[in-house]
């Protein structure tokens, strides 16, 4: 980012390895379930590597897995249901010269569990640095 630029995101960007389902569209209308790995997250958008080529400005439906600790301490697995734009891609235009896109998406909505479960793990990836 650049010193003159003021930040635009809205939640605080951390970097995660989390387990993301997004579906693909075929060309037949379709839809392709692809599993992915986020780069970093925060509370307002996703950045994930994809092996698909995805569309900017295009409307994705995804779900995330997140590790939230239960009341025993113990961790279980959550799932956060969400909306979103793609409002990046690197390359931005589709090649058979690299093994994955990198995606950033803006949510557009996300379920009220789930945004509590992802402000929750961000919060504790902000903790242990």
């Amino acid at each position: 980012m650049s010193a003159n630029r003021p930040e635009r995101r809205k939640g605080q960007r951390v970097d995660a390895n989390l387990k993301l389902a997004v579906k693909i569209p075929r060309p037949d209308g379709s839809h392709e379930p692809a599993t992915m790995q986020t780069l970093n997250i925060s509370s307002s958008g996703i950045y994930f590597k994809s092996d698909h080529f995805i569309e900017p400005m295009t409307k994705r439906n995804m779900e995330l897995e997140l590790p939230v600790r239960v009341a025993d301490g113990a961790t279980e697995t959550a799932r956060a249901s969400c909306d979103g734009i793609v409002v990046r891609v690197l390359p931005e235009s589709e090649t058979d010269e690299i093994a994955y896109y990198e995606v950033a998406v803006f949510f557009t909505q996300i379920d009220e569990d789930g945004l509590a479960h992802l402000q929750d793990h961000i919060n504790m990836l902000l903790a242990t640095g």
